[in-house]
């Protein structure tokens, strides 16, 4: 047997064999999720040493090993999860386990886990308003996404026509009117001669590209507008895109 496998029978007989100490109470502060914001357990600490003898210092041991471990998770929680970090303690500290190698096993009872009642309202406030700052976030990405796909229709009365008629197939009929109130609208909002807007100047820097070049281009300005979330103008490269002729 080499000696790693000497010394893990050994912390085995340790934590199994020994005397048994009776439970001393230990209250302790221990760090949050915000380390300025403490929890105040109290714990019912025991430890066991292998063969007779007991250090003197064994139940200090015990209870800054017990201590370190519970300070582990404690760490993960915020001030409004004390009943959930009480379970999670009376799990991870049943078990017996040895501290650094000294020789004392130390196990724990989790009593009890509180926090200042005005502190945790206070977190309790600021993770709400945390809540509601993400979905007033997702809702306005959400509105400008919209807004950008409604634009890229204003602009181009084709496609525009073809989404109302791809939820109205039942109305041919009425294709033509609007068709015409859609280019009505487009010509209502389009910039003036004397304005150039972004896709314009698009228009105009496509139109010079080299025929060879085009398709990386298009790819990267694809990507950029993607990026910077202009959907308008990477609707624009699609229309572009699809209206290139293939090869003869």
């Amino acid at each position: 047997m080499n000696h790693r496998k000497q010394a893990r029978a050994i912390r085995r007989r340790m934590v199994a064999g020994g005397d048994e100490s009776v439970g001393e109470q230990h209250s302790v502060t221990l760090p949050s999720a915000d380390p300025l914001l403490p929890f105040e357990v109290t714990l019912v600490v025991k430890y066991r040493v292998a063969g007779t003898g007991s250090p003197p210092s064994a139940q200090e041991i015990a209870a800054e090993g017990i201590t370190q471990r519970a300070e582990e998770l404690s760490r993960a929680h915020s001030l409004t999860e004390c009943d959930r970090l009480r379970g999670k303690l009376a799990i991870a500290l049943s078990r017996w386990q040895e501290v650094a190698r000294t020789g004392v096993c130390a196990q724990a009872q989790c009593t009890s886990v509180t926090a200042d009642p005005e502190l945790a309202s206070a977190v309790a406030a600021r993770e709400s308003a945390a809540r509601r700052q993400a979905v007033l976030s997702w809702q306005h990405e959400q509105r400008e996404h919209s807004a950008a796909r409604l634009r890229s229709l204003i602009v181009d009365p084709l496609r525009a026509t073809a989404w109302w008629f791809a939820d109205n197939q039942d109305a041919v009929d009425k294709l033509p009117e609007v068709a015409k109130q859609f280019q009505a609208v487009r010509d209502l909002l389009a910039p003036t001669a004397a304005e150039e807007s972004a896709g314009q100047l698009l228009d105009e820097y496509l139109t010079d590209v080299d025929v060879v070049e085009r398709g990386r281009v298009l790819f990267q300005l694809r990507r950029m507008f993607g990026e910077h979330r202009r959907d308008d103008l990477a609707e624009r490269i699609d229309s572009v895109d699809r209206d290139e002729p293939g090869p003869g």
